[in-house]
Parts: structure tokens; sequence; C-alpha cells
């Protein structure tokens, strides 16, 4: 049997706001541990001993994971790269479309990349019966005991069990209202939805036909016009663009009772302990509380402070007699929440004004496939970066038509060119980039190589980078500068 790893890494994670941005998005956080979502995802399905994952990932988020994928030494077979977010049901079908095509019918097995599941005997044993349940054509689900009423989960209805190990599928729900989830909890005939699947790709593709015909044309035709590039394959954009935005419960899954074939559907009790890290609360459990219930994280002072979550990412956060509140504080935006209404966050965030779309898009630190920059200050005529540009690697070399800039090393060695020129700057040296004067930065050692750069002039924006060779293959790419 050929059990191949789907992994979908898309989504910006809302809820999770302000750390959670469009490009670093949750599957990059780290939670109580080393490691990032992602990594743990990965390393979960390299140690089912399975095929190499496909990972399905937004474009500008590629050289973010390449770095995640890199720190724990993963393998993987391709990385498909979403040139347009749309949803989980587009995201599944191009990479069963791509591994019809290029690797055979196999059984995948999707999950999301921002999963918390502890990999017990439970967890094993309920991926060999999913599997063995898959071969046979059908779409099989991992349903989560129903522990109280919950309308931030999905619901599926359980049918008929010959064995204990799985029922037929009944029925998929969409989040309930708080109602309708406390009956069915009563019901004992609901569990929660994991967001987990196996299905052999042709099925998969067949399902699609019947239920979700227009999102099965646009991926064919986007895979048909797709390219190779290296470790990334490139789904054709254009033909993405009409193709509806939808999960894959919304496209497929609660249209099964529709099916004739609806029993050949499955849903596999998950007893391994499993959280979908969806809210703060899910996020920070796996920490332990303090002795008044707190969830706290990095630099935090609180007096009188009961049943809350405080996570510091930058300063000293000061907390006096409160309770049941959520404060997170980043470099450019500070939440605070009532914790028992967490999951309005969301559409919080969906009310930033168009203007301040930015606190949303990005962290002040934006990452790069050479290493990441943070914007320390900024004003009319002027910007301020730290760049960390990491061992062996360098900047595209470029030039500027709107600004100058001004380098000063503060750690580690850089190889700097400059028109003709090539010199070597070290700790406290500085150098002036005229604008229009090609130039690069280079980091030739072993350690990071931190910089300060002061920008001067009329426009920073970062599409006024003319790159003229670059390392990573961006020439002609301004979505990752």
């Amino acid at each position: 049997m050929n059990l191949r790893p789907v992994i979908l890494a898309g989504g910006s994670g809302k809820r999770l706001w302000p750390l959670s941005r469009n490009q670093y998005p949750k599957p990059f956080l780290t939670n109580n541990s080393h490691t990032s979502l992602i990594q743990n995802t990965v390393q979960r399905s390299l140690n089912l001993d399975l095929a190499l994952p496909v990972i399905v990932c937004n474009e500008q988020n590629r050289f973010l994971l390449i770095d995640h994928l890199n720190s724990i030494s993963a393998q993987v077979e391709k990385i498909l790269l979403e040139p347009l977010p749309k949803n989980t049901a587009p995201a599944l079908t191009l990479a069963a479309l791509y591994i019809l095509e290029n690797l055979g019918d196999h059984i995948l097995f999707s999950m999301p990349s921002d999963h918390f599941i502890e990999e017990d005997d439970d967890f094993f044993e309920a991926v060999g019966t999913a599997s063995k349940l898959a071969a046979d054509g059908g779409i099989v689900t991992f349903g989560i005991d129903v522990e109280t009423p919950d309308i931030n989960f999905g619901y599926i209805q359980k049918g008929k069990s010959t064995k204990s190990a799985y029922y037929e599928l009944k029925g998929f729900h969409e989040k309930p209202d708080f109602k309708t989830a406390q009956k069915m909890h009563e019901s004992k005939e609901f569990l929660w939805n994991s967001g987990m699947f196996f299905v052999k790709a042709s099925s998969w593709v067949h399902n699609l036909k019947i239920h979700s015909p227009r999102i099965l044309e646009a991926c064919e035709r986007s895979i048909q016009n797709g390219t190779e590039d290296g470790i990334f394959f490139r789904p054709g954009p254009e033909s993405l663009g009409d193709c509806p935005s939808k999960s894959i419960d919304h496209a497929v899954m609660e249209n099964l009772k529709h099916s004739e074939n609806v029993f050949k559907n499955w849903v596999v009790p998950l007893k391994s302990s499993w959280s979908d890290l969806g809210s703060w609360s899910s996020f920070m459990g796996s920490q332990i509380p303090d002795k008044s219930n707190n969830l706290l994280q990095g630099d935090v002072i609180t007096d009188s402070v009961q049943n809350s979550i405080i996570v510091s990412d930058h300063r000293t956060v000061a907390a006096s007699h409160i309770d049941n509140l959520i404060i997170v504080e980043t470099p450019d935006a500070i939440l605070v929440a009532d914790r028992n209404q967490e999951h309005e966050i969301k559409d919080l965030v969906n009310k930033i004004p168009v203007e301040s779309t930015v606190i949303f898009e990005s962290h002040k630190k934006v990452f790069r496939p050479w290493g990441h920059y943070e914007i320390v200050d900024s004003g009319k005529e002027f910007q301020v970066k730290r760049l960390t540009v990491f061992p062996k690697h360098a900047l595209s070399l470029q030039i500027h038509n709107h600004r100058t800039e001004h380098w000063v090393v503060v750690s580690g060695v850089a190889t700097v060119t400059k028109g003709s020129e090539t010199m070597t700057l070290e700790k406290n040296q500085s150098t002036y980039i005229p604008r229009q004067v090609q130039h690069r930065l280079e980091n030739n050692k072993d350690e990071n190589l931190e910089i300060i750069e002061v920008q001067s002039g009329s426009y920073f924006g970062e599409d006024d980078i003319v790159r003229l060779d670059d390392r990573y293959d961006r020439a002609s790419d301004i979505s990752n500068l």
C-alpha cells in the first residue's frame, strides 16, 4: 500500500493574530518547543515511514518553508506553490492531480500543517485502519470525541458500525451555533471534524467531478500549465483565477450524503490527544498554567491576574488586577480580547482598514531566502533596517532608482560589491551606496552577518529593487524580495 502524505500549509491563522500573519502564518509558529508546527507535521509524516510528503504552500512562503525544512534536515517529494489562496479543496486537488500524473494513484493522507497530535500507538493504529478502508475507494476521516459543546469545530455524524474501530460516515455538519452544538454533544452521535482525510488520488478526482466540477476543471488546467523548478512545482496561475474558493468540507464532504456510494465513506475515531491550535487557548494549552491559571509567554509581569493569556514577543508586558483576558504584544501591534469571546478575533482582524493591511500581511521582521530584516525606524525621507544575512548567503546584485543606502556592520564580516569594486567590511566599518549603483551584500563566513541599513530618498518600496543577478531565481519576482 502506497500512502502519500499531503501537507496543506496555507492559511493565515487570523485567530492567532498578531503573531500569525499572511507572510508568516500559523504553521511557522513555534508552540512551547524549539520546532514549528509545520516542522512537527512533516516529522510526523516521516515517523509513519510512508512515502515522502508532498506539501502545498503559498508562493510567498516558499523560502520560509525551505528554511524550516532544512533546519530539521527533512526530505520531501515536492512542494506545490499556490499562486492564489483558494482554500483546502483546490489545494488537495492540485496535489492529487500532480501525484496521479507523476507518482501514481497513491492513497493520500491529507493533513493540515498546524495541528497537534500525540504520536502514540492509537495514532499509528488509526492511520493503518484508515489506509486500508481508503484503499477500497472511499473517503475516510478521523473524528475526535466531543468533550464539550464547541462552536469552533465542524461535526461528523456517525452511522452504523460493524467494528468498534470505525463507523460509516453519515454526514458532515459545518460549525453550529451553541444550542445545536449542545444537542450534538448530548446525542453521542457526533465527533469533531479533525480536518484529516484518507482517499485515493483517483477517488478524490472522481468526487470532485461529481460535487465540484469547476474546481476540478480549473486545477486540471493549472497543473497542465504548471512548471517544474527543482523541488518546487508552480501550477499555472491564470488557470486558477476563476477557481471557486472552497474547503474540502464544502466542496465534497457535506455533499456525500447525496451520493449513491455514501456507505463507502468512513470515520475512524482518533483516541490520541489532538488539537487544531485554532485559538489562543488551544495554542497555549500545552503550557503549564501558573497558580492563578494564567498562561504566560515572554517577558511578562503580573499582579492579581487570573485566568488570562499574556504573550510578550518584543517588550515587557505588565498587567495588574485583570481576569479572563488575552493580551498579545508584537513590535507593531497589540491584541486585547475577552478570553470568552476569542472566536471573534478573526472578525476583528477582518475589520482592519484597507490602508492598514500591512499589519496582518507581515511582521516588522520580514523573512527572505538569505535571512531576514526588521524595520527599526522610518520617516518621510528615511528608513532604517536591521539586516541579518545567514552564513554562505547573499542578497541579489541590484540597483535602486529612488534611494541611497548606508551600511554599518554590527557583527560578522561583510563582502560588499559596489560598482566595479569589491571590499570587506568588519564590525563598526561602513560604506555608502549611491542611487543607480549596482551593489551586493554577501556573507561568506560561518556566522550570521548583521548590519544596520539607513535608506534615504523619496521612495522605499520593495519594488524599487532592480535585480541584475540572484542566487534564488527571483530576477522577475517581487513577491519575495
